[in-house]
Parts: structure tokens; C-alpha cells; sequence
């Protein structure tokens, strides 16, 4: 109900719901154990209220469509690429679809050429790194587009 006009009218409830970005790296470099950790990852979402997450998968280029999850998987996925990784397509992704999603998480090892950001791109970013020494490796230039953390095991 609407306290300022008496409880003759109702008032609109609003689900505020948050459209993330999930890039895999599953370029050589990255093993199957880290993909396969960074989905874990991914699965965990799910228990802090996230609804929706599209996930894709990158090296030189970005592999198919995003896939929507909207709870956790117990199976696998099914990898494709294995070559060599470049940022930059991912970014372009999240340049070109930037009024969908409002944020963007990639899941790296963090070998790779340092992407371009376009003028204006303001989708927060986050880089993920499969272990410390990686992350001590990249944290520099990473944080220059955004943030960056490690799995803690």
C-alpha cells in the first residue's frame, strides 16, 4: 500500500535484478581444472540472488551465443576453441550490448595483449585469476580497467 496517499492506492514493486556477463577464457593456455573451476564459480552465483547470467566462451574469438543460465548446472559444458586468447573481442561484445548488461566478469589466466576499451565504455569489469601467482603476474595493467581478485583455494 501507498503511505502517502492513504491505503487506497497501491504502491509498484520494482525486482531490482542485476544482467551480468560471464567470459570464459578457454583459449590452450587455460587447462580444463580452471575452466572448470571458473563454472563453478559461475554455479555459485546463483545462492547470493543473482537470477540470470549469460555465460560465453573466448580465445582469439568469441565461441557462439552467450548461454542464459538460470540455476546452477551439475553438468558439464562443452568447451570449443583452444587457441590463442585476445581480449579484445570480449570487450567489443560488452561495448556493443552495453544498454543489457551491467556488468562484466572475465575468467582468465591473463596471457594475453592488453585490450583496447572503447571511448565511454562504463560496464564495470572484473578479472578473474585462476591462483595468486597469476594474479601477482597481471594485477597491474588489470586494474587499470577495472578490478581483479584470485581464486582462493
Amino acid at each position: 500500500p501507498n503511505r502517502r496517499s492513504g491505503f487506497q492506492n497501491f504502491g509498484s514493486v520494482y525486482r531490482l535484478s542485476s544482467r551480468l556477463l560471464v567470459a570464459v577464457d578457454v583459449s590452450g593456455s587455460t587447462s580444463d581444472e580452471m575452466v572448470s573451476d571458473f563454472l563453478g564459480i559461475v554455479n555459485k552465483f546463483f545462492k547470493y540472488g543473482i537470477e540470470e547470467i549469460d555465460v560465453i566462451q573466448f580465445d582469439s574469438e568469441i565461441k557462439g551465443d552467450p548461454g542464459t543460465l538460470k540455476k546452477a548446472h551439475k553438468t558439464g559444458f562443452s568447451i570449443e576453441g583452444r587457441g590463442g586468447t585476445l581480449f579484445q573481442p570480449i570487450i567489443d561484445y560488452a561495448d556493443e550490448h552495453k544498454a543489457y548488461y551491467q556488468g562484466l566478469i572475465i575468467l582468465t589466466d591473463g596471457y594475453a595483449p592488453h585490450p583496447v576499451l572503447p571511448s565511454f565504455f562504463r560496464t564495470p569489469l572484473l578479472w578473474v585469476l585462476p591462483d595468486e601467482e597469476m594474479y601477482e603476474a597481471h594485477k597491474t595493467w588489470m586494474r587499470e580497467y577495472g578490478k581483479a581478485c584470485f581464486i582462493d583455494k
